[in-house]
C-alpha cells in the first residue's frame, strides 16, 4: 500500500463519527418537531409592538382559533388580515413552546399631515395615508397639494418623492425639523417650506436636502440670529454652495 493511501485512511475514519452525529442531531430535531406539533396546542395570543392599533382590533382581524395544533394555523392568512389595519406595516407571527401565538407588529409612523381644504390626514414615508387618531396626535409639518382620501392609492408621484425625501432629511436634522411648519411642491421652485417663525418662505428645490438643511442651519446661526427673522422675506437654499435672500422692503 502506498504512503498516500495509508494517509487517507485516518481522514475517512474521522469523518464517519461526524456524519453519524449530524444524522443523530437531524433525527432528534425531526422527532422534537413532530412531538411539538403532535402535543402542543395554541392556547393564548400576545400582541406586541402596537401603539396606534388597539389590541382588540388586531385580535378581531386575526380571528385566531384556539386549542389547535400550530401547524393548523394559517400564519400567512393571519398576517395578511392584520396588515389590512391602517397603521400596521408588517406582522411576524410565531408560536412559542408554551402554546402562545405571538404577533410582533411593526407600525407605520406619520411624517407629515396632508391638508386639503378642511380635511386632514397623516402620511408616512411610503406615501400611505393614515387617519388621525383621538389622543394620539403629533406636531408634524403640514403638506399641501395632495389628496387626503384614505382609500386613494399610495402616493408615488415625483412631487411626493421630493417632499418625502425632504421631510426624512428634516427629521434627521433636529434644527430643520424644529423650524419647518408647512411644505408644498412647486414645479419651478421644487420643495417650498415656511419657517415656524414669521412664515419666511424657504426654497429647497430638488434633491441634496441634507446639504441644504445644513446650509439653512448655518445661515440661521450666522445671519438670522444677527439680523432677526423678521428681516427676511425669502431664503433661497436651492443651490448647495450659496444662500440667496430677499429681505423685507427690498
Amino acid at each position: 500500500m502506498s504512503t498516500k493511501e495509508t494517509d487517507n485512511i485516518p481522514k475517512k475514519r474521522r469523518v464517519l463519527p461526524w456524519l453519524a452525529l449530524i444524522v443523530l442531531i437531524l433525527g432528534s430535531a425531526g422527532m422534537t418537531a413532530y412531538y411539538w406539533n403532535l402535543n402542543l396546542v395554541v392556547n393564548n395570543v400576545e400582541v406586541r409592538g402596537n401603539y396606534f392599533t388597539p389590541t382588540d382590533q388586531v385580535l378581531s382581524e386575526a380571528a385566531i382559533t384556539f386549542d389547535v395544533h400550530p401547524d393548523s394555523l394559517d400564519l400567512q392568512l393571519i398576517s395578511s388580515s392584520i396588515r389590512k389595519l391602517n397603521y400596521v406595516h408588517s406582522v411576524v407571527p410565531f408560536v412559542d413552546p408554551t402554546g402562545t401565538l405571538k404577533l410582533d407588529i411593526s407600525e407605520r409612523f406619520p411624517i407629515a399631515m396632508l391638508v386639503q381644504g378642511n380635511e386632514e390626514v397623516y402620511v408616512d414615508a411610503y406615501g400611505v395615508r393614515l387617519p388621525i387618531l383621538p389622543g394620539k396626535t403629533f406636531d408634524l409639518p403640514l403638506v399641501y397639494g395632495f389628496e387626503t382620501n384614505l382609500n386613494a392609492d399610495t402616493l408615488r408621484s415625483e412631487e411626493f418623492r421630493q417632499i418625502r425625501n425632504f421631510l426624512v432629511g428634516a427629521y434627521n436634522n433636529e434644527f430643520g425639523w424644529a423650524t419647518i411648519s408647512e411644505v408644498a411642491f412647486d414645479p419651478e421652485e421644487g420643495v417650498v417650506a415656511l419657517s415656524h417663525e414669521n412664515g419666511v418662505k424657504l426654497l429647497f428645490g430638488r434633491n441634496d436636502f441634507d446639504i441644504k438643511l445644513r446650509n439653512w442651519e448655518a445661515f440661521y446661526s450666522e445671519v438670522i440670529l444677527t439680523k432677526g427673522i423678521e428681516a427676511m422675506q425669502q431664503v433661497d437654499l436651492r443651490f448647495t454652495n450659496q444662500v440667496v435672500t430677499r429681505e423685507v422692503g427690498s
